[in-house]
């Protein structure tokens, strides 16, 4: 056994002559054949199998011979293949086999499962929007529930131990796998085991086999004291925090330094780790209350943890609702007080007040934040009358009557509005746009129609596809070269300074710069995000250059961080995917700090 103060020194192993390494082809047991290899660790290998009488693909794991014969590695595949066997939930893998081969090999049947790794997912896409934060997070929380109810206790819930697959519509459908460290509670408490689980990142190991993992390991652990399901539900606070963020609450090179971050350090709001990132205040001190540092004063339950995040994504929904019929009715001149209440002063109208989030300050009523969030925009698809579709229809048929060739020059721009809009409604968005910029071209007052600013917006949402994007990005600039329209001027200036897309922050700069706007552009904040979010290195490395050239000091931090580019913190395989620009960002550095 190992301490936290140090190693032991591990059993010497020996190789079993009688094992060998199963080949494709091979039938394990007279049931299993290997078709594949799916990966391999530390502690076993995963094949791709069938089984032959029933020919049902599964993932056949196998311990490795040279560490089959180490007791404690035997206690903890044990151990998975119990706690996994107790578990019947849609959330957890399932395992239907347990056995022994001739050689002693010990091997777990376990479901297959065709889908992506959380850490996989946030290697490419992080930081992820609160919302599909949230209902991943509750699909964790479900399998926790049971889990607990179970008897069992994790002990590593992290993103390399979640995977998501597509189940009944559900892209982001969570599963928990990897129960090797499972602590079941109607074992003999055990402080000591619950410390070994600290030695995982700092790579110390018994024969290959790693336990815990600090990233997301609860303060009682880092104190080698009993834990129960409370740190499940810190470890998963801190994923939550890491995957809205981009990085974990804390992180440090030395195990000892974060464990002690886990215990004792304060955790930084997300404006301050990641001010681009728009999250609700209640989200916020939701996950907060999940990180706090003494047991009794976290989230009691996964079951609690459940109902805040239903109380949140519901009352959002809500939100959602009322402020579609909100500006429908302000685009179709109804008095929003004759339909559903206004919002309080200061809320803006795409906004709600906590007040309105009833169920959430029942659930939180000694966290939940006491003032409203701060207005932000949110992209509708609106619902309008056809009023205005029924005058433009009527002027374009009185020209066709009227002229044999067509519309009058006067009718021409309203008959082309008229055409974007009927092409918005079919979802035709590339050529509505086309048909909305012959309008505003021949007659520039058009560009303040809000049937046509309605559907634009929509067109600018994170749901749209990139060719519809960057082409309703295109049109901004048509409304401000042809009408010098202010709100395009600003949503365009908005888009090329922090958009969190990186397509449409670089098409926005480009298209900003077309039409004279690129002064006031935040290039500071646009050229920091595309060094953060580049897809290849030597497209971050654009970005050094360009924050250089910018001459401003205050792109120092960003250009320190980009020298060395590592994912998730100790215990993971730590690879530089920044190493083409290091001696630019090394030579950005020294020239800023020299003027």
């Amino acid at each position: 056994m190992r301490s936290l103060g140090g190693e032991s020194e591990a059993p010497a192993l020996e190789p079993n002559p009688d094992s060998h390494t199963p080949q494709i082809g091979d039938v394990l047991d007279g049931r299993y054949q290997i078709t594949g290899v799916l990966g391999s660790g530390g502690m076993g290998c995963v094949y791709l199998a069938v089984h032959v009488s029933i020919q049902r693909a599964c993932a056949l794991k196998l311990l490795h011979p040279e560490v089959g014969e180490v007791d404690e590695v035997i206690k903890r595949f044990e151990r998975e293949a119990f706690a996994i066997g107790r578990m019947d939930h849609p959330n957890c893998v399932k395992v239907s086999d347990f056995g022994k081969l001739d050689d002693g090999t010990l091997y777990m049947v376990l479901e297959l499962l065709d889908g992506i790794l959380l850490f996989d997912l946030l290697e490419r896409e992080r930081p992820l929007d609160w919302r599909r934060t949230l209902h991943i997070g509750r699909h964790i929380l479900s399998a926790l529930e049971y889990a607990h109810d179970s008897g069992i206790v994790h002990r590593d819930i992290k993103p390399e131990n979640v995977i998501l697959v597509e189940q009944d519509g559900d892209r982001d459908f969570a599963k928990i796998v990897d129960f090797g460290i499972a602590k079941l509670m109607d074992d003999e408490p055990s402080p000591e085991d619950d410390a070994l689980m600290l030695v995982n990142d700092a790579k110390l190991t018994q024969a290959g086999v790693t336990i815990g993992t600090p990233t997301y390991i609860a303060p009682e652990q880092a104190y080698g004291l009993a834990i129960d399901g409370r740190a499940d539900l810190y470890a998963l606070s801190v994923m939550l925090y890491e995957m809205i963020a981009g990085e974990p609450p804390f992180d440090a090179d030395e195990i000892g330094a974060l464990l002690r971050m886990h215990v004792s350090a304060k955790v930084l709001p997300f404006a301050e780790v990641s001010p681009f990132v728009e999250v609700p205040k209640v989200v916020e001190s939701l996950i907060f209350k999940g990180l706090e540092k003494k047991v009794e004063d976290r989230i009691p339950s996964a079951k609690t943890y459940i109902a805040a995040i239903d109380a949140i994504l519901e009352a959002d929904a809500e939100a959602e609702e009322k402020s579609a019929v909100r500006t429908t009715n302000e685009l179709e001149g109804i008095p929003n007080d004759a339909i559903v209440p206004r919002p309080p002063e200061g809320s803006g109208p795409h906004d709600f007040p906590l007040d309105d989030m009833t169920s959430v300050r029942q659930l939180l009523p000694s966290w939940a934040p006491e003032v409203p969030e701060e207005p932000r925009q949110r992209k509708k698809r609106n619902l309008i009358g056809g009023l205005v579709v029924l005058v433009v229809l009527v002027v374009g048929a009185l020209g066709f009557l009227l002229f044999d060739s067509g519309p009058t020059e006067q009718a021409k721009p309203y008959a082309a509005m008229s055409l974007g809009h009927d092409q918005a409604r079919k979802d035709l968005s590339v050529p509505a746009l086309i048909a909305y910029e012959e309008a505003v071209s021949l007659d520039p007052t058009l560009a303040k129609n809000k049937r046509m600013r309605a559907n634009v917006e929509r067109m600018l949402s994170k749901e749209a596809a990139p060719e519809v994007a960057e082409t309703a990005i295109d049109f901004l600039g048509t409304l401000v070269s042809a009408a010098q329209d202010e709100k395009a001027k600003t949503q365009l200036i908005d888009l090329a300074s922090a958009s969190k897309d990186l397509a449409k922050r670089q098409k926005a700069l480009a298209v900003a710069n077309e039409v004279g706007l690129g002064e006031r552009v935040d290039l500071l904040a646009s050229y920091t995000l595309d060094l953060q979010q580049g897809k290849t290195c030597d497209d971050r490395k654009v970005a050094v250059a360009e924050l250089r050239a910018l001459g401003d000091k205050r792109a120092i931090p960003a250009l320190r961080k980009a020298r060395s580019r590592p994912r998730g913190g100790l215990g993971r395989k730590r690879v530089n995917t920044n190493a083409c620009l290091r001696g630019a960002a090394n030579e950005a550095v020294r020239h800023l700090q020299s003027i």
